[in-house]
């Protein structure tokens, strides 16, 4: 009987030993041992590829053209209008701007952007013009107005992303209104059109990080159809070069180019515009 207790008793004490042993190698091991989802991201040189947020205050310079026509209500045509030779609209503008973008998880991006353009004539026609309903006289007097807003919301997914490459596709949705109007003050006459709406447009945009602080971006929007009386097309791109010149600040230059047009066969309200915006700008872009 003393035997098989003391076999006993040394099992016991082996089994205890093995795991007071183990609870002290558990006490002695690192309790916060950093967990893969907890890993600092890859990209960690800072750029446009991994910024969550960012604001650009923008500087432009464009030149504009502007072609028009509208028809009388019976419909006889308009004259073809040259908004900048003929009715003395300024064919060049110098204004500021915003746009943001903000990443949603990794590859998932939105901009939003907001553009507007105010320009005014006053001129005396070389010629008769009829707009719209009304004609006005060679050598008459007029004063001109456009006024040009718009809203552009831009999705885009990025398909590819990489340390210093990030190209995205998708869907863009802008918000435009453009108000016209024409005076003639010696005769009393005067006409305004207006139009407004929104359209979508299919999107691309990139990313290429040459060194640790330059960048080269790029992206474009472009739409054309038709719906029922109305023919249209939308394009407009944009590429810059940004220089990091702090982790949260960069400075850069690019270029824009936006051309839209539309043309109505629609009975009592046809005509035609085409409005071109391109130019340099300069900006500053602070992001996180």
């Amino acid at each position: 009987m003393n035997r098989w207790t003391g076999l006993t008793l040394a099992a016991l004490a082996t089994a205890l030993c093995g795991t007071a042993g183990a609870a002290d190698s558990s006490a002695t091991a690192p309790q916060n041992a950093p967990r893969e989802l907890l890993q600092p991201p890859k990209m960690s040189t800072p750029s446009p590829i991994t910024d969550r947020l960012a604001l650009r205050g923008i500087f432009y310079a464009p030149r504009i053209s502007t072609d028009l026509r509208s028809d009388a209500s019976d419909g006889t045509p308009g004259t073809p209008i040259n908004g900048e030779d003929m009715l003395a609209l300024p064919d060049k503008m110098k204004q500021g701007g915003i746009d943001m973008m903000f990443r949603l998880l990794e590859r998932h991006r939105i901009r939003a952007s907001f553009y507007q353009q105010t320009r005014s004539g006053d001129t005396v026609l070389d010629e008769q013009i009829r707009f719209g309903d009304d004609v006005y006289q060679a050598n008459e007097r007029v004063l001109s107005k456009m006024d040009l807003r718009q809203l552009d919301l831009v999705y885009t997914y990025s398909f590819l992303r990489r340390e210093t490459v990030e190209i995205g596709a998708g869907l863009g949705i802008h918000l435009l209104q453009i108000e016209g109007e024409l005076e003639a003050p010696a005769s009393f006459v005067s006409e305004e059109n207006s139009v407004a709406g929104p359209f979508a447009t299919l999107a691309m945009d990139g990313t290429w990080r040459f060194t640790p602080r330059f960048s080269l971006n790029a992206r474009a929007n472009y739409l054309t159809g038709d719906a029922s009386d109305v023919h249209g097309s939308y394009m407009n791109w944009h590429a810059d070069v940004q220089f990091r010149w702090k982790r949260n600040f960069a400075v850069g230059g690019g270029y824009t180019y936006t051309r839209m047009y539309v043309e109505s066969t629609d009975a009592g309200d046809s005509g035609t515009f085409r409005h071109l915006y391109r130019g340099p700008e300069a900006f500053i872009r602070v992001s996180f």
